[in-house]
């Protein structure tokens, strides 16, 4: 006997999970160039307390902020205000890494600031700022049930 299907999710609810589950993986991704970095070649003169501060802790918030953002969707409260304030945590966490990385970014090709090294740096910050902003205010998708 064959069985029915499971209701599958809505698409736009899916591509959404979709997008939260990359910016997590992206604030992930945020938190490793200090550590990454050395064992590549792509080394930066840096205090190890400045790294924790400017990648460590806004990239920890940002992958606090996705999950919560995720779970919230996964309950069908997509534009609640806990998944809204969460993604602006991811927000301010991206505003913050750039920032910080301005800097170092003006610096880029000094001898104490190789190219290299300041694109692994300073690249996830600005991405998961756009990103975060984007999921923040997107239009919503029409409900398929009106």
């Amino acid at each position: 006997m064959a069985r029915d299907p499971e209701p599958a999710a809505p698409p736009a609810r899916g591509a959404l999970e979709r997008w939260l589950i990359a910016l997590a993986a992206l604030a992930a991704w945020s938190i490793v160039p200090p550590y990454l970095g050395p064992p590549m070649g792509l080394e930066l003169d840096v205090e190890p307390s400045v790294e924790v501060v400017d990648h460590v802790l806004p990239g920890l918030c940002a992958v606090a902020g996705a999950c919560i953002a995720l779970g919230e969707v996964r309950r069908g409260q997509a534009d609640s205000f806990r998944a809204l304030a969460a993604l602006g945590v991811c927000a301010l966490a991206g505003l913050f890494q750039t920032v910080s990385h301005a800097t170092l970014v003006l610096n880029a090709g000094s001898p104490q600031h190789p190219v290299d090294s300041v694109v692994l740096h300073a690249s996830p910050g600005p991405l998961l700022l756009t990103l975060s902003l984007w999921l923040l205010v997107r239009p919503q998708p029409a409900d398929a049930s009106a």
